[in-house]
């Protein structure tokens, strides 16, 4: 009885942590296209791929508020499990998201991350400074602005006193508290 008793805990708090561990994908995302198409297969085939759906993400370029709506120019980069960018030195080329509704430029600014989910609506001529663009334009139904990751840490914890029960030539106390006096003779001084 008791045995029993464990066994069922265990097995109820593993299951736990595995529905706590499940990512899920941003409301409004979802569902995820089967075969997702990808920039060169649309700048290959327009008319074949004019209307489909696809769920783009990276990082905003440029965001311009016009009368009908905002237009995202996002640098592409591949998603993750959770349809979030991934944070990658690559990118998949640029598009152009076209939303019906006003984003605010200071909320969705360059270099914040977004998620777009719409219909393939043809190629679009436009220049990167002085280059030459093809951008794929997409009517954008939802967009999902991800927040700000938060900067890397240091794992390790530095005492500001420097390392402990460590004394030699190369270390005094306090390096920025103490001034060398050149007429002084200090023996750890070389």
């Amino acid at each position: 009885m008791n045995l029993r008793r464990h066994f069922s805990l265990l097995t109820g708090l593993l299951l736990a942590g595995l529905l706590v561990g499940c990512a899920s994908i941003p409301e409004g995302i979802e569902p995820l296209p089967e075969e997702p198409l990808t920039r060169a297969e649309v700048l290959a085939d327009t008319e074949a791929t004019m209307g489909q759906a696809v769920v783009w993400g990276g990082v905003i370029a440029k965001v311009e508020n016009t009368r009908d709506g905002t237009r995202l120019e996002i640098v592409a980069r591949p998603l993750n499990r959770e349809a979030r960018p991934r944070e990658v030195d690559q990118s998949e080329g640029r598009f152009r998201a076209y939303i019906d509704d006003f984003l605010d430029p200071q909320v969705y600014e360059e270099g914040r991350e977004v998620t777009v989910r719409g219909r393939l609506d043809g190629i679009e001529e436009g220049s990167i400074g002085e280059f030459d663009y093809r951008f794929v334009r997409i009517d954008a139904q939802t967009v999902h602005l991800w927040a700000k990751r938060p900067p890397p840490r240091d794992p390790y914890y530095y005492d500001p006193w420097g390392p402990p029960g460590y004394m030699g030539p190369y270390w005094r106390p306090h390096p920025y508290h103490w001034r060398h006096d050149p007429w002084r003779y200090d023996p750890w001084y070389w």
